[in-house]
C-alpha cells in the first residue's frame, strides 16, 4: 500500500503570487478566486480565509508590486558621503520604482476596463495611500539629505527633481503599454546623468565656493567706537 503525503501547505505569499499573475494575463476584471484557487490548488475558501474579500486581495497584490520601494529604505544607512554614492542610490531606487511598474502598471491599467473594479482599486489606493507621492517623498527625503551633507546644490529643490526622476521612470513603462511603442525615449543612464548634472556643482564652483569661504574667513571687520566719525581714504 502506497501512502501519500499531505499536500504541502499553501500560504499568503503563494496566493498573492498567483493573484497577481492571473492580473498580469487577463487584467484585474478578469480576476476570479476560483481561477485563483484553481492555479494555486486550494480552496476558495482559503483564500477568503486569508484576505476576507476580493478587496483585500488587492491590497496584498499591490504590497507585493511595492515590494522593490520598501527595499529602497535600506539602501542609503545614512546621507551620501560622495557624489558617486548620491548616483548609486539614484540608481537602485529608480529601478525599484520600474520593477513596480513592471506589474503594478498591469493592474492600475486593467482596472480601468470596469466601473466597479476601478472604483473598488481606487478606494483601495487611496485607503492605503498608494500612488507616485510614497516614491517622490522618499527620494525627496533622500535627496534632501544629501543636499544637508553638502553633496547636493542647495539651489535644487529636492522635491522637483524628485518628480522628474519618477516621471521619467514611469513614461518607459507606461509608452508602450499606451502606444505600443518605445520611439523617442531616452536611456535611463542619460537621464540619471542629467539629473546629476542638475543635483551635483561642478567642480570649478565648488572650488570657488571654498575660496570665497577661506577669503571670508580671513577678512575680519576692524572694531570701530559707535561714537567715532573717523572715516578711511583710499
Amino acid at each position: 500500500m502506497v501512502r501519500r503525503g499531505r499536500p504541502p501547505k499553501i500560504g499568503r505569499d503563494e496566493i498573492v503570487v498567483a493573484t497577481l499573475g492571473v492580473m498580469t494575463e487577463r487584467g484585474i476584471a478578469g480576476l476570479t478566486t476560483r481561477e485563483i484557487a484553481s492555479r494555486v490548488g486550494i480552496s476558495e475558501g482559503s483564500i477568503f480565509y486569508h484576505f476576507g474579500d476580493r478587496k483585500g486581495l488587492i491590497k496584498a497584490v499591490f504590497d507585493e508590486a511595492l515590494r522593490p520601494l520598501w527595499q529602497f529604505r535600506a539602501v542609503p544607512p545614512g546621507p551620501p558621503a560622495t557624489a558617486d554614492e548620491l548616483r548609486e542610490g539614484l540608481h537602485r531606487f529608480v529601478v525599484g520604482v520600474a520593477e513596480f511598474l513592471e506589474s503594478g502598471l498591469d493592474v492600475m491599467m486593467a482596472a480601468q476596463a470596469d466601473v466597479s473594479v476601478r472604483n473598488e482599486t481606487f478606494a483601495v489606493m487611496l485607503e492605503n495611500d498608494y500612488g507616485p507621492q510614497r516614491g517622490i517623498d522618499a527620494l525627496t527625503r533622500y535627496i534632501s539629505s544629501a543636499q544637508a551633507s553638502g553633496v547636493v546644490a542647495c539651489s535644487v529643490d529636492p522635491q522637483a527633481v524628485a518628480q522628474i526622476l519618477i516621471a521619467a521612470t514611469f513614461l518607459p513603462a507606461a509608452q508602450p503599454r499606451i502606444v505600443g511603442h518605445t520611439r523617442g525615449l531616452v536611456a535611463p543612464e542619460r537621464i540619471l546623468d542629467s539629473v546629476m548634472a542638475l543635483l551635483v556643482p561642478p567642480p570649478s564652483s565648488a572650488e570657488d565656493a571654498a575660496a570665497d569661504d577661506q577669503r571670508r574667513s580671513m577678512s575680519t571687520p576692524v572694531a570701530r567706537s559707535p561714537h567715532s566719525t573717523a572715516t578711511t581714504s583710499s
